[in-house]
């Protein structure tokens, strides 16, 4: 009716429908949101920060309105979503799980919740879901994908138990060296002989030991955590630990590379950094912080035709991302002083200078 404001949510959502996700975002600040307060703006909101690759910002945003929103299969659906992309399966799994029961007939729901059981490791039920899904639709190409998918894992061998100086389970999982947790945190010290103080308790080292030890994807999603507390807290070597067992857990996914490619990045170790990121892609699909960090990797090689490939990728995901401008004219500057790249036998990468203090 004319003489009332639009609602906040309204607005947010003709923004998203059409594709606008960083609108959305800025609407939000514009209008001076408490999204505390607003869940079903905060809803719109997070689904835009999962569109742009954001996910634990938008992890962090749903996680608020579950007492108000847990009835709602959208709402459900869509944080189960983006705990799977953040590598905690199980939270993912309960999500899922409350929203096929509230939408039982959703065939993308039936078809994301199938994808979650085959990561872990429940063929019979995921079976179940997907060839009710391609009885009802032979055309439905994801669901054929997954079965497929699945019933490749089901002819596998299961693999031998490891052996016990293998790397320890998720099941038992403690830091592999412990030499790692005192060189980690500077703690080492001389007295005649070298003892080891505890890791801060709050620290990631510290929090590591207080890991309880129920499912093997519960404990690698800790992990993940840890390890990306870690990298905060300019301990990279600490988290490839943590994320080295974290993939034990939890097998090839996203989270598990991305938060490797952090690690490296805080290293130095661009060639392996630019591994791992290309891995998240291909696990997890296209998300824009993995462009923008693609674009500074090639760059650094001198490979700009490929960076930018990146930045049209990441155009397309998020044309008015604040630093898309920034790195697009980088890499046009860098272009015009270096000589044009080739393949060499072997890749030397510069090293990062740190940038200087305003």
């Amino acid at each position: 009716m004319a003489g009332f404001a639009d609602p906040p949510q309204h607005q947010l959502l003709r923004l998203f429908q059409a594709g606008q996700f960083r609108d959305v975002l800025q609407r939000a600040k514009a209008l001076n949101l408490r999204l505390d307060q607003e869940p079903l703006a905060a809803q719109i909101v997070a689904g835009a920060l999962f569109q742009l690759g954001e996910f634990p910002k938008a992890a962090q945003l749903l996680e608020q309105h579950q007492a108000a929103l847990g009835g709602d299969g959208s709402y459900l659906s869509l944080y189960g979503a983006t705990c799977r992309r953040l590598g905690q399966l199980s939270t993912a799994k309960d999500l899922l799980s409350r929203a096929l029961a509230l939408d039982p007939q959703s065939p993308q729901i039936r078809n994301n919740y199938a994808n979650l059981l085959i990561d872990l490791g429940e063929l019979s039920e995921a079976r179940r879901l997907l060839e009710g899904l391609l009885s009802e639709d032979p055309n439905y190409g994801d669901a054929r994908a997954n079965l497929n998918r699945l019933q490749f894992r089901e002819h596998q061998v299961a693999p031998a138990p490891a052996p016990a100086t293998a790397l320890a389970s998720a099941q038992s999982w403690m830091p592999q060296d412990p030499l790692m947790l005192a060189f980690a945190e500077d703690e080492v010290r001389q007295a005649g002989a070298v003892a080891f103080s505890k890791p801060a308790p709050n620290s990631a080292a510290g929090l590591a030991r207080q890991l309880p030890d129920p499912n093997k994807a519960a404990v690698a999603a800790d992990q993940l955590k840890l390890a990306a507390q870690a990298i905060q807290e300019n301990n990279p070597a600490f988290a490839l630990q943590l994320v080295s067992q974290a993939g034990l857990g939890m097998g090839a996914q996203a989270a598990v590379y991305v938060n490797a490619a952090d690690a490296y990045i805080r290293l130095q170790r661009f060639h392996e950094a630019e591994i791992c990121l290309l891995h998240a892609l291909q696990l997890g699909g296209p998300a824009l912080p993995h462009y923008i960090n693609l674009i500074t990797l090639a760059s650094l090689r001198g490979d700009f035709a490929l960076a930018r490939h990146y930045i049209d990728a990441a155009a397309a995901i998020d044309p008015k991302h604040p630093q898309l401008a920034q790195v697009r004219d980088q890499v046009k500057s860098q272009e015009a002083a270096q000589p044009a790249f080739a393949f060499a036998a072997q890749w030397v990468l510069p090293s990062l200078q740190p940038a200087p203090v305003p």
